[in-house]
């Protein structure tokens, strides 16, 4: 039986780099961008996708995305939550409106979503969802504390979540990131690091599918990543 794989932050360079994995090991995809021109792109990459976009923060769009998924394939076997945000700033000169920024993209998208795939996964007593927590989560780090908070939601959320739904055959991961991806954007931004000690967009790619297609006897309830630098010559 070839299965679905729900996708959200498809547009992204993680996204993007899943989305590729799961379609190489024969998943159906359906792919969620927040952008008409980054769904476009998609559809150009993936034809035999479901391609949608939507504003996650919005409950009933994100009810409306799934149901077009389950109309279109009949289930939904893993959702992987991709979609969020990142931000940095000094705590003290943070506002109300960047707080509920950061928790409307990093908890509320992952929230709505498992709010509309969990009925019917509970109802077939099988599933799987990932969300994507950070390693400031657990350690803090200058200039991320609304990050941190966010990303700390994420993880307290999820950990709650895996041992309210395992007895009903969904298994639940939150991914830790444990250090800076290997995105073009990251490149970018610091020019004068080294990303050989960075974490690799393909091989977390795989980790992300090798972990949704576990047997539920060796299901992965955190999973941290992290990258080996290069060692010198």
């Amino acid at each position: 039986m070839t299965r679905t794989a729900l996708i959200t932050g498809a547009g992204g360079a993680l996204g993007g780099a899943v989305a590729e994995a799961f379609a190489d090991a024969g998943w159906r995809l359906a792919l969620v961008a927040y952008r008409a021109d980054t769904a476009r792109d998609l559809s150009a990459r993936h034809p035999d996708a479901l391609v949608l976009t939507a504003d996650l923060t919005d409950e009933a769009a994100t009810r409306g995305v799934v149901d077009r998924v389950l109309d279109r394939f009949g289930r939904i076997d893993a959702l992987l939550g991709l979609a969020g945000g990142f931000a940095m700033g000094p705590a003290h000169e943070a506002s109300a409106d960047d707080l509920d920024r950061l928790l409307d993209l990093n908890v509320r998208t992952l929230f709505n979503s498992i709010r509309a795939v969990l009925p019917a996964m509970r109802d077939r007593g099988d599933g799987f969802i990932l969300g994507v927590s950070a390693a400031a989560a657990e350690e803090g780090g200058s200039g991320m504390a609304l990050y941190a908070a966010s990303k700390a939601a994420v993880a307290a959320y999820l950990r709650a979540l895996r041992a309210e739904v395992r007895e009903q055959g969904v298994r639940v991961t939150t991914l830790f990131p444990m250090g800076a991806l290997d995105t073009p954007a990251n490149r970018a931004a610091m020019p004068e690091a080294d990303p050989s000690g960075w974490i690799d967009l393909k091989d977390l790619a795989a980790t992300i599918l090798h972990t949704a297609g576990r047997d539920p006897r060796g299901h992965v309830g955190a999973l941290k990543v992290y990258a080996t630098p290069a060692r010198s010559a």
